[in-house]
């Protein structure tokens, strides 16, 4: 057996996450735990995959196309007007220098957490940089490195490793 010097405020404070990993809900998943932040993005699609949008590169990307043609219809005047009002819902879109573009959506995975406890936290506090965050519970298969300090964690309050 060997001994292990650490200072009171940082044997607290493992004992504490200890205590938390050992009573937290596994949520049906065998050891080790991996908190991490989910967040679904847009993304764009190969040809003929996920939605069709409409994108402007001077308005910084996606536009909604009935609003896009409302707003900027006020700056056409005269025969140009004219010409425009005549065109279909595309062809208005492209002389706005509008394109189309393939989109769907994906799920991305960040960070990584001991426990829910503090990856909910952790969203709490910074959920602004997160676009619809949730905190999500991953299996660490087969990860000797994580199996390795959870299991000395747990042991720090005499409990094993959820499996």
């Amino acid at each position: 057996m060997k001994t292990i010097e650490v200072s009171d405020k940082v044997h607290a404070k493992l004992i504490e996450l200890a205590t938390e990993m050992t009573t937290q809900n596994p949520r049906a998943t065998a050891g080790p735990h991996l908190f991490q932040i989910q967040t679904t993005e847009n993304c764009a699609a190969y040809e003929g995959q996920g939605e069709l949008v409409w994108v402007n590169p001077d308005e910084g990307g996606k536009v909604d196309p009935d609003e896009f043609i409302k707003q900027h219809k006020e700056d056409i005047s005269g025969s140009e007007l004219a010409e425009f009002e005549i065109m279909d819902e595309n062809e208005q879109m492209e002389s706005l220098d509008c394109y189309q573009v393939n989109e769907t959506t994906q799920e991305r995975y960040q960070n990584c957490f001991f426990t829910a406890k503090a990856c909910q936290e952790h969203i709490d506090a910074n959920d602004y940089h997160y676009s619809k965050p949730i905190n999500y519970l991953s299996h660490g298969f087969r990860n000797p490195e994580m199996e390795l300090v959870q299991e000395f964690l747990c042991g720090l309050v005499g409990k094993k490793m959820h499996r």
